[in-house]
C-alpha cells in the first residue's frame, strides 16, 4: 500500500572542503550557495603527524566556540588522514589509536552530523573496524560516513580482514573492501557509505550492487564533470543515469573542490538533472515511505479503514486495465446487436471503484448488466449506498456479506474482484474467490483469471538492518520473529541479484475445488558478480481477462501503477554468494483450517534453516 503526498523531496546538497582556513566564512560561504551541508577536516593541516596528543588550538580554530551549536548538525567532519591504524608498528600504532578516539570523542561532542573517514584501500583493517566498534558501542548516537571510492588503481597487499581483489588491470575490488568492513562492523546501521564517483564508471552490474550498499553520502569530484560548448560543467549520460538512482536514495551529495573555486555551476547542474528526473517525478506520491517496512495487510480478517480506500483509490492504471478487461468480456459474451442482460457480481466491492469501471465498460460495449455489488465491511456500505443514489441511479444491489458464504440463486456471467497482494496470493484471493466461485456461472469469467507470484534474491543492508529493528531497539531480541515476517516496502535502497522467477500460479474458475491451495517450488538463480544475500523481493503478475494485465514484477511492470509496493521475504542471516555459483532456493505456501503461510529455505550455496515453520512468526488469518 502506498501513502500520497504532495510535496516534493528536495535534494541534499553539501561542499566537501579540502582545507577550512576560516570556518565560519566556510559555513557562511556554504549559505550564499543555498546549501545545508559542509564536510570539513576536523583538524588543520598544521597538526603535526606524529603528535601524541590531540593539540586542541587545530581543532579548527576551536570550532565549539566558533559556531552556535545547532550549525553542527549540518556538518561531517573528517577525521585525520594520516592515521594509520593498522601498522605493524606498535607504538606508532597505539598513538594514531589514541588521536582517532580523541578526534572521535570531539566530534561526538560538537554532534556533528556524521564523522567521516577514508577507508583504506590496502585491505587491512581490523584495527580500525575495532576502534569503530568501541566508539559505537560508548555512543549509540554517532554516525559513520566510511569514505570509499567508487573504483581504484592499484593492488591490494591481501592483508586484514578482507582479501583484495588483485587482476590483470591492477585494479582493487573497493566494494569488497567495504563489505569486509560492514561486516566486521557488524553491519551496524549506523556506519554508512560515503561513495566517492570516478571518471570511468564500472560496468553497470557493479554501479546496480553499489545501489544495495547503504549509501547516506556520495562524494562527486568536480574531476567528473566535463565542460559543454558553453562552458558549464556537465556529466556523461552514464553519469546522470547513477546520479538520478542516487537520488532516489535520499543520500546527500557532496561536491568536492577547492573552496575558492567557483562551483555554485556545479550544483545547478546536479539541480536541474534532479528536477527532471522521470522516476522522482513517477514515485513523488510515496516521499517518506522509502525503504519503510511494513506490515501487510489482511482485509480478510481486518476491515480496511477510509484513508487505505483512498489511497488505492487513487491509482489510475489499475482501474483503466480493469475496466478494459471488463469490456472486452462483455463484449465476448454478448452476440453484436443482442439485448440480453449480463450479471456482474464485485466482491469484495470496497467504496466502489470497480463498480464504477464495470458500469463505464457497459457503456463502452454497449452491453447491458446487472450489477452487484458485494462487501462485508459496514462501514465501506455505507459509501457503496450513498454512491448506488447518487450516482449510479439505483442500478447496483448492495450486498452486505463475505463473498464466500453468500448465496445466489441467479449466479453471474463475469466476476470481479481486487484481492491480491504484493505477493499475489498474500492476502488470500485464492481462498476467498474459490468460495466465491459458487455465485458463478459454468461457462462464467473471473477477472482476474490468473495471477503469478515471482521472487527475486535481493541485497539490501538497509532492508535487513529494518528487519532487525522492525520490533524492538534491541535487535536480537525479536530477530527470529522479524526474519520470518513478511513485509511490504517501497523498495529503493537495493540491488536485485539475479531476475525475477515465477513461483506460484492461481487460476480462476478452478474445477478442482476439493483441493487446497498449498504449493512448493524450487528456484534456482545464477550469480552474476560477487554479492551478499539480504532476503528476497515478491512481485505479481496478474492476467485480468485474456491479453489485459497488471503486473509489478519489473520486467512487466505496468508503467504508472502504484497500489503495490513489492514485498520483501527476509533471511535471518546475510550469505555471501560467490560469482558464477547458484542459489537454490525452496518455497512453500501452507494451509489449515484456520490460516495460510509460507516457509522458505536455501540449500545452496549452503543450507540454511527453514523459516516460519508451522506458521510460528507469522500467518494470514482465514477467520
Amino acid at each position: 500500500m502506498a501513502m500520497t503526498t504532495t510535496s516534493k523531496k528536495q535534494i541534499k546538497f553539501g561542499f566537501d572542503f579540502t582545507s577550512v582556513p576560516d570556518l565560519v566564512a566556510c559555513i557562511q560561504q556554504l549559505n550564499n550557495w543555498g546549501y545545508s551541508y559542509a564536510c570539513i577536516p576536523l583538524v588543520h593541516a598544521k597538526l603535526k603527524p606524529d603528535a601524541t596528543t590531540l593539540d586542541r588550538s587545530a581543532l579548527v580554530s576551536r570550532a565549539d566556540v566558533i559556531l552556535q551549536a545547532e550549525t553542527w548538525n549540518r556538518v561531517v567532519v573528517k577525521l585525520s588522514e594520516h592515521l594509520n591504524l593498522d601498522l605493524a608498528d606498535s607504538s606508532t600504532r597505539d598513538r594514531d589509536a589514541e588521536l582517532f578516539r580523541q578526534e572521535v570523542s570531539y566530534a561526538s561532542y560538537l554532534n556533528v552530523f556524521a564523522i567521516m573517514f577514508q577507508l583504506p584501500l590496502n585491505g587491512c583493517m581490523p584495527n580500525l573496524a575495532r576502534l569503530v566498534n568501541v566508539a559505537l558501542h560508548e555512543n549509540m548516537f554517532i554516525n559513520f560516513y566510511v569514505r570509499v571510492p567508487m573504483t581504484c588503481g592499484g593492488k591490494g597487499d591481501n592483508n586484514g580482514i578482507c582479501d583484495s581483489d588483485d587482476n590483470s588491470s591492477g585494479t582493487t575490488d573497493t566494494w569488497k573492501l567495504w563489505s569486509a568492513f560492514s561486516a566486521a562492523c557488524d553491519y551496524h546501521r549506523s556506519v554508512c557509505l560515503a561513495l566517492e564517483l570516478s571518471f570511468d564508471l564500472p560496468d553497470q552490474q557493479e554501479l546496480d550492487r553499489w545501489l544495495g550498499e547503504p549509501i547516506k553520502a556520495v562524494i562527486a569530484p568536480t574531476s567528473i564533470f566535463l565542460t559543454n560548448k558553453a562552458g558549464f560543467p556537465v556529466l556523461s549520460r552514464p553519469h546522470q543515469m547513477f546520479i538520478n538512482k542516487l537520488f532516489d536514495l535520499d543520500a546527500c551529495i557532496f561536491i568536492s573542490g577547492e573552496p575558492n573555486q567557483n562551483v555554485k555551476p556545479y550544483f545547478e547542474y546536479l539541480s536541474f538533472i534532479h528536477d527532471n528526473n522521470k522516476s522522482d517525478k513517477l514515485y513523488s506520491y510515496s516521499y517518506g515511505y522509502e525503504d519503510l517496512l511494513q506490515v501487510p495487510l489482511q482485509p480478510l480478517i481486518n476491515d480496511l479503514d477510509n484513508n487505505v480506500y483512498a489511497v488505492f483509490e487513487q491509482d489510475p492504471i489499475k482501474y483503466q486495465q480493469y475496466e478494459k478487461a471488463i469490456t472486452k468480456a462483455l463484449t465476448d459474451k454478448v452476440k453484436s446487436g443482442s439485448t440480453e442482460v449480463l450479471t456482474v457480481c464485485v466482491v469484495g466491492a470496497g467504496r466502489g471503484p470497480l463498480v464504477n469501471a464495470s458500469l463505464n465498460a457497459s457503456d463502452k460495449s454497449k452491453v447491458a448488466v446487472k450489477v452487484y455489488a458485494i462487501e462485508k465491511n459496514e462501514n465501506a456500505l455505507h459509501v457503496l449506498n450513498y454512491n448506488n443514489e447518487n450516482y449510479w441511479h439505483n442500478l447496483v444491489t448492495v450486498v452486505g456479506a463475505d463473498m464466500r458464504t453468500w448465496e445466489f440463486e441467479e449466479k453471474c456471467d463475469i466476476l470481479v474482484s481486487e484481492l491480491l497482494g504484493s505477493f499475489g496470493d498474500n492476502e488470500l484471493s485464492p481462498e476467498c474467490l474459490d468460495g466465491a466461485q459458487k455465485l458463478l456461472k459454468k461457462d462464467g469469467v473471473c477477472i482476474p483469471s490468473s495471477y503469478t507470484s515471482y521472487l527475486s534474491p535481493l541485497q539490501s543492508q538497509t532492508l535487513f538492518n529494518n528487519m532487525k529493528m522492525f520490533k524492538s531497539n534491541t535487535p536480537m531480541e525479536y530477530l527470529h520473529e522479524n526474519a520470518e515476517q513478511i513485509y511490504v516496502v517501497n523498495m529503493r535502497n537495493m540491488y536485485i541479484i539475479s531476475p525475477a522467477q515465477p513461483l506460484f500460479t492461481f487460476n480462476h474458475p478452478r474445477s478442482d475445488l476439493e483441493r487446497n491451495n498449498n504449493r512448493y517450488t524450487t528456484l534456482t538463480f545464477d550469480i552474476q558478480q560477487d554479492c551478499i544475500l539480504h532476503g528476497f523481493a515478491g512481485y505479481f503478475n496478474a492476467v485480468l481477462y485474456k491479453d489485459i494485465n497488471i503486473s509489478i514484477e519489473p520486467s512487466t511492470f505496468s508503467t504508472g501503477m502504484f497500489s503495490w509496493y513489492p514485498a520483501y521475504i527476509p533471511i535471518k542471516s546475510s550469505v555471501t554468494l560467490k560469482k558464477d555459483e547458484q542459489l537454490k532456493v525452496h518455497f512453500w505456501r501452507l494451509s489449515d483450517a484456520s490460516k495460510v503461510w509460507y516457509e522458505w529455505s536455501i540449500s545452496k550455496p549452503n543450507s540454511m534453516p527453514v523459516h516460519n515453520p508451522n506458521a510460528r512468526s507469522y500467518s494470514m488469518q482465514l477467520h
